[in-house]
């Protein structure tokens, strides 16, 4: 009865539609499993630590909970109990499949603490046991779509006639989250044959960068020095263009006060426009202003939304110009 209710378990999650992959999880994890006063005959060979593996996988709905399912192996024990006046011996693999909710708190971008509580249903030899399983750990999203995990897990009050143990496992694992992969890029088709004719032509244009939290220290308007060539490409348009001006506006997400969020808009804005000025842009030519959390991109119930919501916004507005050029004709 206890495998067939596992069995439906893992059915359940295999059948969920495909439709829903983008909120899939999977995983593999390394660790170290103990049994607790699993010796208990003197002078008997016993082995009550081992090396483990697993693999896990879930779906996550939202940043704060998942679904986990997971199957470890925890190790070759060799172990002594005493029922009574009798003494039992055995050396087997124990291992274990668990299902439960994982409930997640981030409190930074890329780090969360999470708590697991659900049901294990265990082997070790021809003994088998559903019992009690929590965990507790550390998540890191090291990059896009990948995350490192530490996680401590207790199987509690595994028994079976003589056999009657906990076991304590801390694991160091990673996963990949299929709904966060990088965008396919589409290729044109190639252009017709053309032949080049050298026209006066009236051309408008304008230019748009979008700087995001990386740009600055956190909950700092200083500009990183790494990051100061990324506007090159915008210094060298409005130093061609004379006739152009350029807007730049802050923007934050909503954690923290709207006046201290309105305050870091402003100066991220401003510091932006003063390194402009450095490079040899006049400063009647921009105009600088922030708007704090007002104007959010994205959700800000996620860590994802909070980062596209801390911005700085550079518009060149649109402008025309002359220019002789060689223009393809089509023949």
């Amino acid at each position: 009865m206890k495998k067939t209710v596992v069995a439906i378990a893992l059915s359940g999650i295999v059948a969920i539609p495909a439709a829903m992959a983008e909120g899939f999880y999977l995983g593999g994890r390394l660790g170290g499993s103990e049994l607790n006063d699993a010796c208990n005959i003197s002078g008997t060979a016993c082995d009550d630590s081992q090396f483990s593996a697993g693999f896990f996988t879930g779906y996550e709905w939202n940043e704060y909970l998942a679904l986990e399912f997971a199957y470890d192996y925890l190790g070759n024990f060799e172990t002594s109990f005493v029922q009574g006046s009798t003494g039992y011996l055995q050396d087997d693999t124990l291992s274990a499949l668990t299902l439960a909710p994982k409930l997640s708190y981030p409190f930074t971008d890329t780090f969360s603490v999470f708590g697991k509580l659900g049901a294990a249903y265990t082997t070790y030899g021809d003994r088998d046991d559903t019992v009690l399983m929590g965990g507790l750990g550390l998540e890191y999203d090291f990059a896009t779509a990948w995350s490192g995990r530490l996680e401590y897990q207790r199987l509690n009050d595994i028994s079976d006639g003589w056999f009657k143990t906990d076991v304590d496992t801390f694991w160091l694992g990673v996963s990949y989250s299929f709904g966060n992969t990088p965008a396919a890029v589409v290729v044109a088709p190639a252009p017709a044959p053309t032949e080049p004719v050298m026209v006066t032509v009236t051309k408008t244009k304008t230019f748009e960068q979008v700087s995001g939290q990386e740009y600055f220290a956190f909950n700092s308007s200083k500009l990183a020095a790494e990051r100061k060539g990324d506007f090159d490409p915008l210094i060298a348009l409005l130093k061609e263009h004379p006739q152009a001006n350029v807007e730049i506006v802050g923007h934050t997400d909503s954690i923290g006060s709207a006046a201290i969020n309105q305050t870091i808009s402003e100066a991220r804005a401003t510091t932006i426009a003063s390194y402009l000025e450095s490079q040899g842009i006049d400063s009647s030519r921009m105009t600088v202003k922030g708007m704090g959390e007002s104007t959010p991109v994205a959700s800000n119930e996620t860590k994802e939304g909070r980062a596209q919501n801390r911005r700085v916004e550079i518009l060149v507005p649109a402008f025309e110009y002359m220019v002789d050029e060689v223009q393809e004709m089509t023949k």
